[in-house]
């Protein structure tokens, strides 16, 4: 039988279509291959990695990790394994593209509401300013998504690579209170900053380590309720230096600790719900953590409330 690869989605849709060589597909050549199976095949608790097509043509299914399903007709490994491939290599080039042509309407809208905001257009009234910060506030968020699924794109990629120079560690945890302190204050919060002099220097990459100790405390002052109390510590670890958030906010559901850091996933607990987010921020800091030498963690406490930790390694000498 000729091998043939199909990707199905998780209600059973046609996605992909490969043949055993890893190409895709035209419609037309699509046309000759038998039928898959029927929407809605349940997937077989015994069988977590493959498993028989039901009632069709022979064939074995493999499930993704996004859902989808792999239908592999009478395919090899090796077959297997090149449209694996060549989806993979699809991918950053699909992020890329999607992630440039977001931006460019964005950078219109967020241009022209500055200039309406200057009143080169005539005076804005208080309404009209107030209009215009909510297009603002939302084109900085969207943004913000761009550059994450845009890095996210290129850490999987492996076409960002963080560097692993010596740093002053304290003085970026510094910058990233300085920079929090405000916010939490508006809303009531308590930032505490234990900071001891003498930190080890220790090897990453400044912006990147910026990014991430903004994301923890962002996350912290996020879920934070007002009036809560947010302490950030760093310390000495044996080989090198550990920065840990802390807050008292909902904390992380047991159910949900192993997904902390899974790209996308957004807890249920109603407190997390109400807050805006895409469950990007924590899954990209923690490659780049990784891609420093480093590590990415938390511990979550049963009565509520929840630790970030980033631990990066002490530069030699």
């Amino acid at each position: 039988m000729t091998d043939w690869l199909e990707i199905l989605t998780a209600e059973g849709v046609p996605w992909a279509l490969y043949d055993a060589r890893g190409q895709r597909l035209a419609a037309a050549e699509a046309e000759n291959v038998p039928a898959a199976p029927p929407a809605g095949v349940p997937w077989p608790p015994s069988a977590p990695t493959e498993a028989e097509c039901p009632g069709v043509a022979p064939c074995r299914l493999y499930p993704l990790e996004d859902g989808r399903v792999l239908v592999v007709w009478g395919a090899s490994r090796r077959s297997l394994a090149a449209a694996l491939e060549a989806e993979r290599a699809r991918l950053p080039k699909f992020i890329s593209t999607l992630t440039h042509e977001l931006r460019l309407p964005l950078t219109s809208i967020k241009g022209y509401a500055d200039l309406l905001v200057k009143g080169v257009m005539g005076p804005v009234s208080e309404q009209q300013a107030q209009f215009l910060g909510v297009i603002r506030n939302n084109v900085e968020r969207m943004a913000t998504l761009i550059e994450r699924v845009s890095e996210m794109g290129k850490l999987e990629s492996g076409r960002l690579r963080p560097k692993r120079e010596p740093l002053a560690l304290k003085q970026a945890v510094e910058a990233v209170v300085a920079k929090y302190r405000p916010l939490c204050e508006e809303k009531g919060q308590t930032l505490e900053a234990d900071l001891p002099s003498g930190l080890p220097v220790v090897l990453g990459d400044t912006a990147r380590v910026v990014q991430i100790l903004e994301a923890l405390l962002d996350n912290a002052h996020k879920y934070a309720p007002e009036g809560g109390h947010i302490r950030v510590h760093a310390a000495a670890t044996e080989g090198g230096v550990q920065v840990t958030v802390c807050d008292d906010g909902p904390g992380i559901a047991p159910e949900d600790a192993p997904r902390v850091f899974e790209a996308f996933f957004r807890s249920e607990i109603p407190e997390v719900r109400e807050h805006p987010g895409w469950g990007l921020s924590l899954h990209v800091a923690k490659q780049l953590a990784e891609g420093m030498g480093g590590a990415l963690g938390f511990d979550a406490h049963p009565e509520g409330g929840v630790c970030f930790w980033l631990r990066l390694q002490a530069a030699e000498g």
